[in-house]
């Protein structure tokens, strides 16, 4: 056990959150000591969140943008010009696009991050 930490399920933990991007070991351990002063209700919710996103998420088979049916609702909307598409890195790019509220068309996520069959 490091010397740093009282207990090692707190610098397990720690290191767990430090392993996010941006995320280094001081702000980890605020995250950490933050979800220890919350009631389990609340901690249970948060790692039940995550556990079911990673289960069930899906990416659409047309865009490969983040879903929770197998075409997204950018893909399957017929208010969408199919003529025209944007094509972007990742995910945060669709997302990003799609918060202006401006662009009409459909977006193709091809970052290499963000296609599940490469992982």
């Amino acid at each position: 056990m490091n010397q740093q930490y009282p207990s090692m399920l707190l610098e397990k933990a720690v290191g767990e959150f430090a392993k996010l991007p941006g995320v280094g070991r001081k702000t980890a351990m605020r995250l950490v000591l933050h979800l220890l002063r919350q009631d389990t209700a609340v901690v249970e919710a948060f790692g039940n969140a995550m556990i079911t996103l990673k289960h069930e998420v899906k990416y659409c088979k047309v865009c490969h943008n983040i879903s929770d049916t197998e075409t997204c609702r950018i893909c399957s909307n017929p208010a969408r010009d199919a003529s025209t598409i944007c094509v972007v890195e990742s995910i945060r790019d669709v997302m990003a696009v799609e918060a202006t509220q401006q662009y009409r068309g459909c977006t193709m996520s091809w970052g290499e991050s963000s296609r599940p069959w490469m992982a």
